[in-house]
């Protein structure tokens, strides 16, 4: 199946009905089939205040769309042999030997028990190792984060390893491997990457990632000279408009002290495309005879598997927190290395297919990969939160729309 670009224009056309109702500050989108650009589009404002117009080399915070990043980065380091997907997280980082698991009581004096099953690497790239996110308060083991000022990001003053230690400190919501919960997992990664390849994780990700993909824009924080480039946050109000996000737009100007692999990385809608057109091709950068692999289509292949056991999907009540973002799509879903991934489409009532693959963000960007017809789309509207417009499944009615 080929994707008509004629057809594709119904995105824009959307998106820039959402620009015109004042409903999104602006937005830039593209897709791609067999790594070649299919469609582009960009409208609106990446700051509005400054009229500053959103283009595809507009930066923005990728926010949860670092986890995929981050998630395929380490599964380098599986291909070279120095980490194994079984391989038990405390092998790398101590402080996860003698983790305790929650069972009931009130979060100032919980009962606790130790674990059955070690907490592995494949449980953090599942999101099944039990950790969680204390600004969800939806377990009592969330109070426990938010009490030490564990958020969606550590105290400030905390690097990578502190906070990798404090979260360690904390009962897991359940045992490994049998619930799935949306949580700290990748930043745990973030630090496995560290000990592993013996380099700070903004210096492993470039070296590593951003530079054999040619991401020339992306990284832990925006440079002084980019300012004019970087895309606003804003937010609904309560008559239907939007307005600025000042706490959700602040961006560091240098290396941050906590360098977070699941939500701090900055990139553009023209670099992460890259990203998502190498996995589309199998893991191979480019195009040609000359083209190299940045991993093996094996490798891609089991990233986009499902690795929740039994070959579950989310819908089935495995998972323990239900992303507000994705309600519709998580009944269809499995769970793949970094990747949530479609298992039954029928079960998600969208326009989706069985081995898509996807993820979004807290400010509504989000994409989505078919290895079936090696496409892939991503939008970024800038608009916090995520759940606000229905933005993740019209990106999908826009794009299979146009299959021919």
């Amino acid at each position: 199946m080929e994707l008509r670009a004629d057809r594709l224009e119904r995105l824009g056309n959307y998106f820039s009905r959402l620009t015109d109702e004042g409903k999104i500050p602006g937005w830039s989108a593209m897709v791609s089939q067999h790594g070649e650009t299919v469609y582009e589009s960009s409208g609106g404002m990446a700051n509005i205040a400054a009229g500053i117009p959103m283009t595809a080399d507009s930066i923005f915070r990728t926010w949860s769309l670092s986890k995929p990043m981050t998630s395929v980065a380490f599964m380098r380091l599986v291909e070279e042999g120095l980490v194994g997907l079984n391989d038990p997280v405390a092998d790398y980082l101590p402080a996860f030997r003698d983790q305790r698991v929650y069972r009931a009581g009130l979060p100032a004096a919980p009962i606790t028990e130790g674990l059955v099953e070690p907490m592995r690497m494949w449980h953090l790239l599942t999101h099944t190792a039990g950790l969680g996110y204390g600004a969800h308060q939806s377990h009592a083991v969330d109070t426990l984060y938010v009490n030490d000022g564990y958020t969606v990001e550590p105290p400030a003053g905390t690097d990578l390893a502190e906070a990798v230690e404090k979260w360690a400190s904390f009962p897991l919501r359940f045992q490994p491997g049998t619930a799935w919960n949306y949580g700290v997992s990748t930043d745990v990664l973030g630090r496995v990457i560290e000990v592993v390849s013996g380099k700070r994780l903004d210096t492993f990700m470039r070296e590593s990632f951003f530079e054999p993909l040619g991401l020339k824009d992306s990284g832990f924080w925006v440079e002084t000279r980019n300012k004019d480039r970087y895309a606003e946050i804003y937010t609904p109000t309560a008559d239907g408009g939007i307005e600025h996000n000042p706490a959700a737009s602040a961006y560091p100007t240098e290396a941050p002290l906590f360098l977070s692999g699941g939500g701090g990385i900055y990139t553009t809608v023209a670099d992460y495309m890259k990203f998502l057109n190498m996995l589309a091709n199998n893991g191979r950068i480019g195009n040609g005879s000359g083209a190299d692999h940045y991993l093996s289509p094996l490798t891609v292949e089991s990233i986009r598997s499902n690795h929740l056991p039994q070959n579950v999907t989310l819908g089935s009540g495995f998972g323990s927190w239900a992303v507000p973002a994705v309600n519709e799509l998580m009944p269809a879903a499995g769970f793949g290395l970094g990747f949530m991934t479609v298992r039954s489409p029928q079960e998600a009532h969208l326009l989706t297919r069985e081995g898509e693959y996807f993820w979004l963000s807290m400010s509504s960007a989000n994409f989505f990969v078919d290895p079936a017809a090696g496409v892939c789309a991503l939008v970024s509207p800038q608009l916090y939160p995520s759940r606000t417009l229905p933005i993740t499944n019209r990106l999908r009615q826009f794009v299979y729309q146009a299959y021919c």
